[in-house]
């Protein structure tokens, strides 16, 4: 068991991970979600924030947390911001086998800290899956699920699945595919957003998360909830 774990953690120290957390008006959430971020079971290799004109003190919070800041308007769309912040990635070198990853965070998403270790794992136990997403749970009553994977209805709706208020008994728990999983810890190669062209920049709020995993699944890729 011991060896297994090994080659397990030696796997996931293969991949190499950026956290682009975009950020707008998010101080009141930021404590926490830096606190989460730099006590990650496993940790990302860098963090990069994107902030999109906030007017609180959200950009001297993550300065004074040694994060690099990203400054763009405050008319700038989600997509725009995260694709901001890879445009400012160099090519990172890995090996066959190894992947490029990039971890989408919202300014008011403070992820447990096995979050990006269990989404790495359960991707690269499955070759085809080419974006991960965590099962979500609400700020302030941390047992109301608020997401397990997205999908969409006939006419147009973003579909959740879940019940009104549903309430976290372990339901949720297993690693399933989906269309699509909120940009809200998004885990997704670089290789396939560059190959998408990233979000659509149309859709600067709502339905770009949808919009990227069916592009995801016409590319040939699978999209799991973990």
């Amino acid at each position: 068991a011991e060896k297994a774990n090994t080659g397990a953690q030696a796997r996931l120290e293969d991949q190499f991970v950026t956290a682009i957390l975009v950020t707008h008006d998010g101080a009141p959430w930021l404590s926490e979600v830096v606190a989460a971020l730099s006590s990650q079971k496993h940790l990302p290799d860098q963090i990069i924030a994107v902030d999109t004109g906030s007017i609180d003190g959200s950009v001297k919070l993550l300065s004074n947390a040694g994060l690099e800041v990203v400054k763009k308007s405050r008319s700038t769309g989600f997509g725009a911001a995260v694709n901001a912040a890879v445009e400012r990635l160099p090519k990172i070198k890995v090996d066959d086998g190894d992947d490029e990853w990039l971890w989408i965070l919202h300014d008011d998403c403070a992820p447990d800290r096995n979050a990006l270790a269990k989404l790495l794992e359960a991707s690269l136990d499955r070759p085809q899956v080419g974006i991960a997403g965590p099962k979500i749970l609400g700020w302030y009553d941390r047992k109301h699920i608020l997401e397990a994977g997205v999908s969409i209805t006939e006419n147009g709706t973003r579909w959740t699945g879940l019940e009104e208020r549903e309430h976290d008994q372990g339901q949720h728990d297993e690693i399933k595919n989906v269309l699509a999983v909120s940009t809200a810890g998004m885990l997704i190669k670089r290789s396939l957003f560059e190959e998408l062209g990233g979000f659509d920049p149309s859709l600067e709020l709502f339905r770009d998360d949808i919009d990227l995993g069916w592009r995801a699944h016409i590319a040939g890729y699978s999209v799991i909830c973990v």
